[in-house]
């Protein structure tokens, strides 16, 4: 008897383990079974916002509470309404949600007097064309004639029936413009950097200026437009001759010499010509 409990007692041992295993691999498969479900139920739900947000969102595009009825633009002078909305193709779009606002400015900005525009949506149907337009400081020769900003951007030819108010600078030609552009940006940039300080100083014999001749050698010459005087400039300390000028200038006036031409290129000395045909 206690041989036969002996040998129940081991078979009992032997297979508890085999028990175990069985337990813990069924626990592992409730376990994941748990984790698809979860999944699943997760991307269920996702795929079930997803499809309401686009049928939301075809709705919007289909209704008529949101189709662009107002168009409110800024900021043009030059240029006419009328080409700012022909531009910017707004009625191509069916409501304010297709409307891509980057090419919407990309299309604007492709004007040549434009030189900045914000295109903002404002719900539920209107949109605002905000346009900053180009300033010409001068008419640049090159040939043909072209306006050129404050910043040397030679932006749009000059219309037959635009009115010539802007100083002329003159010296370049569209070869030697195209043949060597660095030069001729200097020299554009010396003309416009006197051109800014007369401005700013507006002292005779400068209240006016018809053109500012650009030199590769002698620099910068500017003529007047009342007294039609040539001034010569040089290349450097605008600033200081131009405050000296009007010391000159007065000097000659109360003297009585009508003058053709000054040259101020050298700091240390001036050069005054008469004109002979003026009589004293």
């Amino acid at each position: 008897m206690r041989d036969m409990e002996t040998v129940a007692t081991r078979r009992e041992k032997f297979f508890r383990p085999r028990g175990k295993r069985e337990e813990k691999g069924v626990e592992k498969f409730q376990a994941i079974l748990k984790k698809t479900i979860r999944m699943a139920l997760l991307l269920l739900s996702l795929s079930f916002f997803l499809f309401t947000v686009h049928r939301i969102y075809m709705h919007l595009l289909e209704d008529e509470f949101f189709r662009v009825k107002q168009i409110d633009v800024e900021g043009n002078r030059k240029i006419p309404r009328e080409i700012i909305l022909s531009l910017a193709r707004v009625e191509e779009m069916f409501n304010l949600f297709t409307v891509k606002l980057a090419e919407v400015g990309g299309r604007l900005e492709s004007h040549p007097w434009i030189e900045e525009v914000k295109v903002r949506k404002i719900f539920p149907n209107k949109m605002l064309i905000q346009v900053k337009e180009r300033k010409p400081i001068a008419i640049l020769q090159l040939e043909a004639l072209y306006y050129i900003d404050a910043k040397g951007v030679v932006f749009s030819p000059v219309g037959e029936k635009d009115a010539y108010n802007y100083p002329f600078l003159t010296g370049l030609t569209r070869q030697s413009f195209e043949k060597d552009p660095v030069e001729a940006k200097h020299l554009i940039t010396k003309a416009l950097e006197l051109l800014r300080i007369v401005e700013k100083e507006k002292s005779s014999p400068f209240e006016e200026i018809s053109e500012i001749h650009m030199e590769r050698t002698y620099g910068i010459d500017c003529f007047t437009r009342a007294e039609g005087v040539a001034v010569r400039m040089g290349w450097e300390h605008f600033g200081e001759k131009v405050k000296r000028l009007p010391l000159i200038w007065a000097d000659l006036r109360n003297r009585g010499i009508p003058a053709a031409s000054i040259d101020c290129s050298d700091m240390k000395r001036v050069v005054v010509k008469t004109n002979p045909k003026v009589k004293r």
